[in-house]
């Protein structure tokens, strides 16, 4: 058998992982079978096996593509010393990012893996991992605090989960109503941010 480099394994890897999200999106997690993911990815069976043992594994796999790709986001945040345009920019770019057919795609995934999470041990171990993301978003809104970017008695901690929420939020609201005016939402969250932190003019 001829090997295949690791760009090819990396390429067929996302096809795989691709054609499982169409599936999960279209059927469901429990509605898709391991067979309707060959047959959209137009791989053979051995070649799905040889990537993931199952679908638990693939859900793992498609929740880890997105963690990274949110991880880099947030790095942008944390590289920026102005804690009102670093969250101004995170906001936009993730928004820019939940308007991408595909993301639509994954994000429905999403929100079966919260629900699955629930009662499945395994599922919930991925949630965590992707909740411990918050924790770079606790460093910056605490370092935006000592700049006096933040009110001093604002718990930060809260605070990032209130940011949480707004984006999990709209992430339900965009799978129920996949027309949805994202760009007036997002403008509704970057003005009630402006109520809270104070920008660099304002702290001197």
């Amino acid at each position: 058998m001829p090997k295949i480099s690791a760009q090819q394994r990396q390429a067929r890897r996302l096809q795989i992982l691709q054609a499982a999200t169409r599936c999960f999106a279209r059927k469901g997690f429990h509605g898709a079978s391991m067979e309707d993911i060959v047959r959209e990815s137009r791989l053979s069976p051995g070649a799905i096996y040889c990537y993931f043992r199952g679908k638990r594994q693939i859900v793992a796999a498609i929740a880890q593509e997105r963690h990274s790709r949110e991880s880099a986001l947030l790095a942008g945040l944390a590289a920026s010393p102005n804690l009102a345009e670093g969250l101004d920019g995170l906001a936009r770019s993730f928004f820019a990012m939940l308007q991408d057919p595909g993301e639509k795609q994954r994000r429905k995934v999403s929100i079966q893996v919260w629900a699955e999470s629930l009662h499945d041990r395994h599922i919930r171990q991925i949630v965590e991992r992707g909740l411990r993301q918050r924790d770079p978003l606790v460093r910056s809104l605490r370092d935006g605090q000592r700049a006096g970017q933040l009110p001093a008695g604002l718990d930060a901690e809260s605070l990032s989960r209130v940011l949480l929420a707004l984006l999990q939020g709209f992430i339900l609201q965009q799978a129920w109503e996949p027309d949805l005016d994202a760009g007036g939402y997002l403008e509704t969250v970057t003005r009630l941010l402006g109520c809270v932190i104070r920008k660099p003019a304002d702290v001197l």
